[in-house]
């Protein structure tokens, strides 16, 4: 999924570093879970995870990460895909351990979805569509109808209690992901693209999300802030917005795509629709952390890890990011109660800057975005900060200079 800040390219340095600084397995808490793809990654390794987020989107990623076990079986459907033959193989790919009869019920089911349902013109049809009145061009219209039918089949299928609560997570997150590979848009959901791009005329396809095996975790739709007070663990991953750009008013279509099977109807979710994007109320999910002002930032960060614990902190935050890096060694120094740089490391990973508008025609009178890049750096280079920390258990001392 398109998700702002997914950590997928940084896996493999992320768990480096936890190791580096004597992590040997246990219990994981992913405090900012977004597409959970890190919990998902820490589950394979064998731990157990903890996580949490405040958006319904990222929470149904998390269901079907952490919380599965095996195969589902969708008993409670038969009826609906017993007798139909399974999709491609092809949704299976890159998924490790996917293939055999226990995927067969999984497979089957996709091909009632996608061919067994007639679209529909729902409230996606009408409100993210150009052939709706409101004309906010997310999704083809044929998308959108194909989406409002197997969206609102899930919620029948909810409210007769015909799957469990894991196995609709499990279908929901195939839905958002196919909703994003076919998404008219640039970058994140905060606006949509006039034109319809070659990628968004696609039929909208399923897929079985990558599930993995390991030890069963929990997943939370929790304030990270109050939260992180009542998890104990051996490895705290942080990975806190760090800008000004508010998760929940940049992805609100997969949000209301994760919301609309748990509704009896769609006609609350539409009624709460406003603005030119197409925004749900969000303000009550806003987070302090994505203040313009430093000082509540800084102040919010630094309680919040003041209340973690765990052995080893890792920690996420990119170079352009709201907190500088004094800020951020001070919060992490404090919380290791060395207010030393003994048990700090950091590691600065460069990648190329994401331009939304990178590859498009200059339009007359429309002036590409400008980004002023950190000194020394290139205009698309930017390096993430991935800080290590260490919990100095020698005199269990916590240093605060206030």
């Amino acid at each position: 999924m398109r998700w702002l800040g997914n950590k997928g390219p940084l896996l493999a340095e992320i768990h480096a570093a936890a190791l580096k600084a004597g992590f040997k397995g246990g219990t994981v808490c992913d405090l900012f879970a977004g597409s959970g793809s890190v919990g998902r990654f820490f589950r394979a390794q064998g731990c157990r995870v903890l996580s949490t987020d405040l958006m319904n989107c990222s929470h149904v990623f998390q269901k079907a990460y952490l919380e599965s076990d095996g195969a589902p079986r969708f008993e409670g459907l038969k009826q609906y895909w017993e007798q139909l033959s399974p999709a491609p193989q092809a949704r299976l790919a890159n998924l490790e351990e996917k293939t055999g009869e226990s995927w067969i019920p999984f497979l089957k089911l996709l091909r009632y979805l996608e061919e067994g349902l007639p679209p529909e013109e729902g409230m996606l049809y009408r409100q993210f569509s150009a052939a709706g009145e409101a004309q906010r061009n997310y999704l083809s219209p044929e998308n959108a109808a194909r989406l409002d039918g197997i969206l609102n089949q899930l919620r029948a299928w909810r409210i007769s209690a015909s799957l469990t609560e894991n196995e609709l997570c499990i279908l929901l997150a195939s839905c958002i992901d196919a909703a994003d590979r076919v998404a008219n848009i640039s970058g994140t959901y905060g606006a949509y693209l006039k034109k319809m791009q070659g990628s968004a005329m696609r039929s909208l396809e399923l897929r079985i999300p990558a599930l993995v095996t390991g030890p069963v975790g929990v997943a939370h739709r929790e304030d990270a802030l109050e939260w992180i007070s009542s998890v104990e663990c051996e490895l705290l991953y942080v990975d806190p917005p760090y800008n000004q750009r508010q998760y929940p008013a940049n992805y609100h279509l997969p949000e209301i795509i994760s919301l609309l099977p748990f509704e009896d109807s769609e006609q609350r979710l539409e009624d709460s629709i406003y603005g030119k994007t197409g925004l749900i109320p969000w303000k009550d999910k806003a987070s302090p952390l994505c203040s313009r002002r430093g000082e509540e930032c800084f102040q919010s960060m630094r309680q919040m890890l003041k209340e973690a614990k765990a052995d080893i902190v890792v920690f996420s935050y990119s170079e352009e990011g709201i907190l500088n890096r004094s800020e951020l060694e001070q919060i992490l120094q404090e919380w290791s109660g060395t207010g030393g740089a003994s048990s700090l490391t950091l590691m600065e990973i460069p990648y190329r800057r994401f331009r939304s508008d990178a590859h498009k025609p200059q339009e007359p009178g429309v002036q590409k975005r400008t980004f002023r890049p950190a000194p020394g750096r290139s205009a698309d280079e930017v390096h993430e900060w991935l800080f290590v920390a260490t919990r100095d258990r020698s005199e269990e001392a916590v240093v605060d200079p206030s």
